[in-house]
């Protein structure tokens, strides 16, 4: 992201003038400085799938990320956000046969990634896999789940999981691309044996294969034909001795430089078992069509035998200069490890970095072809068996000597060593001048190391990636090389290279010696950065520069009551332009002075704050003697420190004490007399020879210093005394002063009450005696402390208490309420047990005998309360806690005197959990056979003193019965119970489920084969009784029977016979709502729903469970497995949807908990196939609208209305239907209805109500009660007034239909006329709806009038940078208030106001205060949304001045805003979609104020011409003055729907200077009307003229001239008016037989301003000619109508022009009179006007898209600084939903911007915008929008028609989007 500052040089917006009230709007903003987190991990990626990653390739071009998992590959964008994904595996697969048919099990097999690899010239991405034998194919790099290529016979990697590959792009012999490739020899168990599969004669251990986009891909690049075996590949020896199998050869890394390949190798030194494994590095020719080049050497790096991983990199220029190579030159760099043995490939933690020049070992490989030329060498043994011989052939890429194996190593000295650090991955870069290498380490860190030398490096630094987890060896760079990518097992994280942000001062930051970093010093902000970070300072380095520092501050300390000036000594100190200023940091207050710099440069001289002011500040801090503050030294204006240091502030009078007086280096001096310790003796002490003077104090005194304070000496350790008696004390004392101090007191504090006796000082001077005092308390609590002084004086003055004297009052009751721990009390209490039952001293045992720990003396009654556990088994070792009471006073006294069921129990190895007294710890015997007893403890072996337990302890026999369930996933967390007896025996019970592996082939190659032993897995218990264990089973390594086994503590039970057997993980093929129609799958917040699934191995899962995600929250529901293949689920409750869910359905994220399965945790988003969980709103079942809500039923069905949403409500069982107490079977469920057939006799009630009820239940959880049900089957016999009632109403109904009948025949003639009138009006529509089809038709293919390009040739009317912001601000003001000044009744108080009006302005620069003011605004229920749009305008005028600033404080309330939509159950996608809040209104104000050179030089000019284009294609055709509606426009609205003949015309206008007698030809139609023709005459005279300053129709009269006296006035409306009724219609060109030609003129009015202020000029149209006069001359009609008569006429009138408005809603009954039709005929019109003006539409999408592109810096710097701030933000909130970051971006800048500024173009230009115009304008603005859209617009017949009209446009749109 840009710097702030970056951004704030790019703005060119200007300071205009604004009044008062607009700085007190600006009030508002300043708060928390934007922090930068300390974090060098940018962000993170995971798989909750939990998919072991594999490879990582990062796209140099773009830096997009594609990671190659197991079973799965994913493409990422640079923040690891997940673009694209694709499933690989699991697959069947066999190792026995080849893809396809086969006629072997072939069990699900997992994909490891072995190769991926980014090619970019072709936009492909290579993908090869451990399954099918390791073919490989080749993805679409835009889209991983596109397949480009596929050959499924070329095997090209290892094809089991350990087994190495390395795959690298480079060129082949003939220049052609091929994939260089390095396997290991893949081993699997084949029928009961470790061997290689039958195909691997196919996968050489070296090849390079074509990548020619052929059906050959990945063939060898050349292979000889028969029998030729030769070709680019390397094989082992065939026949004999099966090297493949018996000489692993691991390959490590692989590279490409100039004109040959490389890979690095670990192998065994020769071919016999036994010898050591070394490191090895292959190099041949690219342009070698046999192979014969291959060669390979010895890589040595001191000790250090076992390659780990490497990287080939630039050196800087220092160390490469130390190389004498030239800066940047590559180098290949390895990490190594010691081997565990001198045979062994096995690497341990000692490992060290090694670098080789890669000129050094072509140099030795060249030497090795010399030698063998000489005849001097061998050949590779695994390859073949020759000696060299001699030969004149000196090419390395066609030797006569083939594989030949070099003799002389490639050596280097360790760079560094490691010592218990095993590193897996390095990666180096250069950075100004330093070289920076990268490590990673198994335990997840990465290390950062800076090279010196050869022979020389440091560790600088250290991020700890991902814990315990190994850093994979493919480490990557973005393209910036400012980001290091780094994966481990199941993480790919994106660091940093650099940790400069951490640091906040300089020396940190040059003290990191990070060589990324330095520290970078400006006038506004000093920060460390990276050197291309500081734009606009000094940057310094940390190896040639030094941060500035303090050397002293004189003075060193000051009394906080003292305001001194102090010097401030700085060395280095930097040349500024600002003043500086000293800054006391004081708790969370800076205080700040005026700091001057002396002469010489090095002293800084300032003040310190204002005593009251820091008092004031320091209040809540004074508690303390001193505060010591930071002091720092910065540039006025500026937060961060030059230079720190600490400065003490220190108050005399807070010490309390003469010792704490002295014992400072603050110069306090001691008043004796007063006891006050201050820093100015002079003025607050009264005897000032009594004083003590501390060392560093200048007054001069006999007393100095602690040792001279009168005090007390403490002579004894400890006083004790027990609550309830009386002491007398005796202290020391030293320094009196007997001529001052007369009389003396001791004063105790007992728990709260002061107690004070006399005191007398001894003749000695040297002890006082307190007189005899009672110390007691109440409370029960065991020790009270008593505070002890000495006071004198009538002021009560303590002496000094250096160790302060505190007497001990205790109780021994409290202490110990058993005998046992009264005896362990210490002896110094002096406590004892009395015979009374209470432990006490000696004095308070009132009655009987007194006894304590001293005399030996055993506790009687000793009492066992409790034990565990309550049996063993036979084998003993059960661990047994026994607590009780008086259990003996010392472990002694118990240890060989406890049995448990008359066997010893042993204490010893159990001494340290004896608990004196009250707890026994010991381990049961072994014995023979089933038996039981008292644990019985013998104290001291005393018969006297026995304890035995009141319940029985039991051996018993362990017995395993059986188990449940019998299978569990690989994955472990079955929740196995197991049954038996006695399985709550022991102290310690353990479950392990013991299986032998199926396969131990393909393990690492550098690991020594060991032999088969049983796997163990743990099974964690979880519950256990005697009868039942229950425990969670591990994750096991394999599948197969296993046997489980228990210990109880040393014995050990199998249960035989009922293995517990593991299988494969459960998989999900689909889901769906039923088995019939298998829609997607859904529910509702009640639940209920039945949601099938289909998979493999469902029924190993014991009790597995639907998961889906809604918000924050998982719900849950049960599943029930039919089968292993089927299993069926309800859908959850949602109870907390109902009420926000709304009337759409919510797509949701499912899994399925399935034990430890975490792979179907999230299936639905692993899985794409599965879809979503769509939850739908309830259905509501509505009660029976008949009265009393009684329904009667008759027929066959009850019908019953819902509103049914839910697509997937259509289970049969999910509608139950019960009347009264049976049930109603339901039949059919639609979207409104339920059909049931309710019983066949009228059901029982379950009320008291006379009818049975009517209750449906939805889902098996909602119940609606919607009625009663009355069966209507009863015979009802009708009384007589009825029949009479229903004879005479059949008469009536007789006499009706004979009237209805003759009433018929009546009219039928009638009709007949009618319906003839009927059929010619129908043919007379048919014939107009033909003719305007043709009509049309003919126009778009003939007549299309496209504007003319040159629309602007006068200039654009552009508005100034002042008025375009004000008009984007303030859309709907005149007057801006704004620019204004302030009204002021009173004037004299103008100053007073003014002065607050400028402090008031002043704290826009408190950030703090105006964020704080904003958000108490918006908390603000009365601030309404208007109020926030206005308020917001107004604050940005007031920041536009400082849009550093003004861009910091849009930030912050952007990312407020963006964590509030965050929390909750919000939306994230409608943020900034409409203006809701002050930060929302910003953000266009900011993009308005940045954008406006891009507007002025760029996007203006389309869209004027836009503008005018529109216009002229209007113009085209008539338009209804009164309706604004035209044929010609973009919007339907907007239409003309009738059919109206015209004819265009042109007519000579005279200007305004009249008697010049030039005139102006204007095209206008002949259906124009008169106002309508003086507007288009003025923009004819006037376009090159703003709008705002053009005169208006309104303001002249049009007169039709001819000849040199015949004038009339054409008016709208005048007495030749077509006058209907009230109606009047406008009068047109036509009704006054203005013919082409005509000479018009516009004469001002009398009234109007523009006739009293215009004056003449000429225009660009005096040299027209003037056409003949018309063949009708004015002088022929009537002069127009007096105002008095048009005033009559217009009274009560309505007008119309082109259409009645009663026309719009009803056809004319004259169908010659009536153009109105089907409005749909019209439509063609749009898509005329839209082909008009396709080209400028087009132009100015283009222009926007297109200028986004800066040849600078690639993008417009304000949009991609926003752009990147919202990329942040999403990353913050871990939003991965790529949708969600693009609405942003589009609500932010396309939606708040452009849209707002193409349907406003008068904003920007200074133009009139009529509502045709407006209308056409949010058509194409419409369009912008769904262009910058995502989301597919799927249109049909029924979609609006302005979407339909550029339905084929928005594509193309959408592709300048992408692009």
């Amino acid at each position: 992201m840009l710097p702030t500052t970056e951004l704030c040089t790019m703005t060119h917006a200007k300071k205009f003038g604004f009044n008062s009230l607009g700085v007190a709007c600006a009030l508002l903003l300043c708060l928390f400085p934007s922090c930068h987190s300390d974090d060098q991990i940018v962000t993170e990626f995971r798989d909750d799938g939990a998919h072991l990653f594999n490879n990582i390739e990062v796209n140099p071009s773009n830096g997009i990320v594609y990671v190659g998992a197991v079973n799965k590959v994913y493409k990422l964008n640079p923040n690891l956000l997940t673009w694209n994904a694709v499933i690989t595996g699991p697959f069947p697969d066999s190792i026995k046969c080849l893809q396809g048919e086969c006629k072997y099990e072939k069990p699900l097999t997992d994909n490891f990634n072995k190769i991926l690899l980014v090619d970019e010239d072709r936009d492909w991405l290579i993908v090869c896999g451990s399954i099918f034998q390791g073919v490989c194919e080749v993805k679409d790099l835009n889209n991983v789940s596109r397949i480009v290529r596929k050959q499924d016979s070329q095997f090209v990697a290892a094809s089991n999981a350990t087994a190495s590959t390395v795959g690298f792009l480079s060129k082949g012999p003939y220049q052609q691309a091929v994939l260089v490739v390095g396997t290991t020899v893949a081993t699997h168990v084949i029928d009961g044996r470790i061997d290689v599969s039958q195909y691997w004669g196919k996968i050489p251990a070296v090849s390079s294969r074509t990548l020619n986009d052929t059906a050959s891909i990945f063939d060898f690049a050349v292979k000889s034909p028969p029998p030729s075996d030769k070709g680019t590949f390397v094989h082992f020896q065939r026949g004999g001795t099966r090297y493949e199998l018996t000489y692993p050869i691991e390959y490590i890394y692989g590279f490409t430089d100039n004109d040959f390949n490389y890979l690095l190798t670990i192998q065994r030194q020769s071919l016999e078992v036994g010898t050591p494994y070394i490191s090895k590095i292959v190099r041949f020719c690219q342009s070698d069509v046999e192979f014969n080049s291959f060669t390979e050497m010895q890589l040595n790096c001191g000790d250090y035998p076992l390659l780990q991983a490497a990287s080939v990199g630039p050196l800087g220029k220092e160390l490469a200069a130390k190389y004498s190579m030239s800066a940047n030159a590559k180098v290949l760099l390895g990490v190594f490890a010691k081997s565990s043995s001198s045979h062994s490939g096995i690497p341990v933690s000692d490992a060290a970095l090694c670098i080789f020049k890669i000129y050094d070992i072509d140099k030795t490989f060249n030497q090795s072809h010399q030698q063998c030329n000489e005849g001097y060498g061998s050949s590779i043994s695994w390859i073949s068996s020759l000696n060299c011989y001699k030969s004149v052939s000196d090419s390395l890429c066609k030797p006569d000597f083939a594989y030949l194996n070099g003799t002389v190593p490639i050596s280097s000295s360790p760079t560094a060593t490691f010592t218990d650090t095993f590193l897996t991955a390095v990666a180096v870069n250069s950075i100004h001048n330093d070289t920076v290498v990268f490590l990673g380490t198994r335990n997840g860190t990465i290390m950062k190391l800076n090279i010196n030398s050869p022979t020389s490096a440091y560790v600088y630094d250290e991020v700890v990636v991902d814990a315990g987890s190994p850093v994979n060896s493919d480490l990557n760079f973005d393209p910036e090389q400012q980001h290091l990518y780094v994966m481990t097992e199941y993480k790919l994280s994106k660091l940093r290279v650099q940790s400069c942000y951490g640091h906040v001062t300089c020396s940190e930051c040059l003290g990191a010696r990070d060589a990324y970093c330095g520290w970078c010093f400006t006038d506004n902000n000093s920060r460390c950065s990276m050197q291309g970070e500081c734009l606009a300072g000094d940057w310094v380095y940390y190896r040639n520069s030094y941060c500035a520092a303090i050397d002293r501050v004189e003075p060193q300390h000051l009394q906080v009551t003292q305001k001194k000036t102090l010097k401030i000594y700085v060395s280095n100190l930097p040349a500024v332009e600002r003043a500086f200023i000293c800054v006391f940091d004081v708790g969370l207050r800076h205080l700040e002075t005026v700091a001057v710099k002396q002469e010489g440069g090095s002293v800084i001289s300032c003040s310190t704050p204002d005593t009251d002011r820091l008092i004031a500040t320091l209040v809540p801090s004074l508690e303390e003697e001193f505060y010591t503050t930071k002091l720092a030294v910065r540039v006025s204006g500026n937060d961060v420190d030059i230079v720190s240091t600490n400065f003490t502030f220190f108050d005399c009078s807070r010490y309390r004490s003469c010792y704490g007086c002295m014992e400072n280096n603050f110069g306090c001096t001691w008043c004796t007399s007063t006891g006050r310790c201050t820093h100015n003796p002079d003025q607050y002490c009264e005897d000032r020879a009594d004083n003590v003077h501390s060392a560093s104090s200048v007054s001069v005194g006999q007393h100095r210093g602690s040792l001279d304070c009168p005090m007390i000496i403490q002579t004894s350790a400890e006083i004790l005394v027990a609550s309830g008696e009386y002491l007398q004390l005796l202290v020391g004392v030293r320094n009196l002063l007997p001529a001052l101090m007369t009389s003396y007191d001791c004063q105790f504090n007992i728990d709260g009450i002061i107690t004070e006796t006399d005191a007398y000082l001894n003749e000695s001077a040297e002890t006082i005696s307190c007189e005899s005092a009672l110390f007691q308390y109440s409370r029960k609590v065991d020790i009270v402390k008593a505070p002890f002084a000495v006071v004198w004086g009538i002021k009560k003055l303590p002496l000094d208490d250096k160790n302060p004297v505190d007497v001990t009052v205790y109780k021994c009751s409290e202490m110990a309420a058993l005998c046992g721990g009264c005896l362990l009390l210490d002896p110094k209490y002096h406590c004892g047990w009395c015979d009374d039952g209470t432990c006490n001293t000696q004095k308070q045992c009132l009655s009987g005998p007194w006894f304590d720990s001293i005399n030996g003396t055993i506790c009687a009654n000793p009492v066992i309360t409790n034990f565990s556990p309550t049996s063993s088994p036979l084998e003993g070792e059960t661990v047994i806690t026994i607590e009780g009471s008086n259990l003996g006073i010392s472990f002694d006294d118990i240890s060989p005197y406890v049995t448990v069921a008359e066997q010893p129990c042993n204490c010893s190895a159990y001494r340290d959990l004896y608990v004196p007294a009250s707890r026994i710890v010991c381990s049961t015997s072994r014995v023979r056979s089933i038996t039981s007893g008292d644990i019985v403890v013998l104290v001291r072996g005393d018969s006297r003193y026995v304890a035995t337990s009141t319940e029985i302890f039991s051996y018993v026999d362990p017995q395993l019965e059986g188990i449940y369930p019998t299978v569990g996933p690989q994955s472990g967390g079955t929740k196995l119970t197991i049954a038996g007896q006695y399985l709550d025996a022991g102290s310690s019970v353990k479950v392990f489920i013991i299986s032998q592996p199926k396969d131990t082939a393909g393990s690492d190659s550098r690991v020594e084969k060991r032999q088969a032993t049983a796997v163990e897995q743990s099974c964690s218990v979880v519950y256990q009784n005697s009868s039942h264990l229950i425990c969670l089973t591990s994750e096991a390594k394999g599948t197969g029977s296993a046997i489980v086994q228990v210990k109880f503590d040393k014995a050990v039970k199998n249960l035989l016979g009922i293995p517990f057997e593991y299988k494969q993980d459960p998989y999900i093929n689909s889901t769906a709502s039923s088995l019939e129609n298998g829609k997607g799958i859904g529910g509702i917040p009640s639940g209920g729903l039945k949601v099938y699934v289909q998979g493999y191995n469902l029924d190993i899962i014991l009790s597995p469970k639907l998961r889906v995600i809604l918000g924050n929250r998982d719900y849950k529901s049960d599943c029930v497995c039919l089968n292993s293949t089927l299993m069926v689920c309800d859908s959850p409750q949602f109870p907390a949807a109902a009420a926000v869910l709304g009337e759409r359905p919510q797509a949701l994220e499912y899994g399925f908990i399935m034990d430890n399965v975490f792979s179907l945790l999230n299936a639905s988003s692993q899985q794409e196939a599965l879809g979503k969980f769509t939850l739908y709103p309830d259905p509501v079942v509505h009660s029976f609208s008949e009265v009393g809500q009684i329904k009667k039923y008759k027929t066959d069905y009850l019908a019953i209305s819902i509103d049914n949403q839910c697509e997937v409500c259509n289970q049969e069982d999910f509608f139950k239907v019960w009347i009264g107490q049976e049930p109603c079977n339901v039949s059919s469920v639609a979207a409104t209805l339920i059909n049931c057939i309710p019983p066949a006799v009228q059901p029982g009630r379950d009320t008291k109500e006379q009818y049975p009820d009517v209750t449906v239940v939805v889902g098996g959880v909602r119940k609606y009660v919607i009625g009663y049900l009355q069966y209507d089957t009863e015979d009802l016999l009708l009384p007589i007034w009825a029949i009479i009632l229903i004879v005479t109403v059949g008469v009536l109904l007789i006499l009706v239909i004979i009237i209805v009948v003759v009433k018929y025949c009546m009219n039928m003639s009638e009709s007949e006329k009618e319906a003839k009138t009927m059929r010619q009006r129908f043919d007379w529509i048919e014939m107009q709806v033909a003719a305007e089809c043709k009509d049309a038709f003919a126009e778009l293919q003939t007549d299309v009038t496209f504007p003319s390009e040159d629309v602007s040739g006068f200039g654009i009317l552009f508005h100034d940078y002042k008025n375009y912001a004000l008009k984007v601000l303030f859309p709907n003001e005149l007057n801006y208030a704004v620019l204004g000044d302030i009204e002021v009744e009173d004037e004299t108080r103008r100053p007073v106001i003014n002065k607050a009006l400028s402090q008031f302005s002043q704290l826009i620069d408190n950030k703090t205060f105006l964020l704080l003011f904003v958000r108490t605004l918006e908390s603000d229920k009365y601030f309404t949304m208007k109020d926030r749009n206005v308020f917001a305008s107004y604050l940005m005028v007031a920041l536009q001045g400082n849009m550093e600033y003004c861009t910091d404080i849009l930030k912050t309330l952007l990312a407020d805003l963006i964590e509030k939509s965050m929390q909750g159950n919000g939306n994230p996608k409608v943020l900034l979609r409409r203006t809701e809040s002050v930060a929302e209104k910003m953000l266009p104000a900011w993009f308005t104020f940045l954008l406006y050179p891009l507007l002025k030089d760029h996007v203006g000019q389309p869209l004027y011409k836009l503008c005018v284009a529109i216009q002229q294609v209007i113009d085209l055709g008539p338009m209804d003055a009164i309706t604004g509606e035209a044929k010609y426009s973009l919007s339907e609205e907007k239409l003309i729907r009738v059919q109206i003949d015209y004819k265009s015309i042109t007519v000579n206008v005279l200007g305004l200077c009249q008697s010049s007698g030039k005139s102006v030809p204007v095209r206008v139609l002949d259906c124009d009307t008169i106002s309508q023709v003086k507007a288009k005459a003025l923009n004819t005279l006037f376009c090159w003229t703003p709008y705002s300053t053009r005169p208006h129709p309104q303001d002249f009269e049009l007169e039709w001239r001819s000849g040199m006296h015949g004038r009339l006035t054409l008016q709208d409306v005048d007495r030749i008016t077509e006058v209907d009724g009230e109606w009047k219609r406008l009068n047109m060109l036509r009704d006054y037989k203005v013919q082409d030609g005509a000479m018009l003129a516009l004469v001002p009015k009398q009234s109007s301003l523009f006739n009293l202020s215009h004056s003449c000029t000429p225009n660009k149209y005096e040299n027209s000619s003037l056409k003949p006069s018309p063949p009708h001359s004015p002088s022929s009609l009537s002069s127009s109508i007096t105002t008095e008569q048009q005033s009559l006429l217009e009274t009560g009138a309505k007008h119309w022009h082109l259409v009645k408005p009663t026309d719009s809603d009803v056809i004319s009954e004259q169908p010659d009179r009536s153009g109105k039709l089907v409005r749909e005929v019209y439509l063609n019109r749009l898509l005329y006007t839209k082909r008009a003006l396709h080209s400028f539409v087009g132009d100015l999408f283009q222009v926007i898209f297109n200028y986004e592109l800066d040849q600078n810096t690639g993008v417009l710097l304000p949009i991609k600084y926003m752009f990147d701030f919202l990329d942040d933000q999403a990353l913050h909130h871990e939003i991965v939903d790529p949708e969600v970051v693009h609405t942003w971006k589009s609500n932010s800048l396309p939606l708040r911007f452009w849209v707002n500024l193409i349907k406003n173009p008068e904003f920007l230009f200074d133009v009139n915008k009529s509502n045709i115009i407006d209308s056409c304008l949010s058509v194409v603005a419409q369009n912008f929008m769904d262009s910058c859209s995502t989301s597919e617009n799927k249109l049909t017949k029924d979609s609006p028609v302005s979407k339909l009209l550029y339905a084929k446009d928005i594509p193309q749109y959408k592709k300048l989007v992408t692009e």
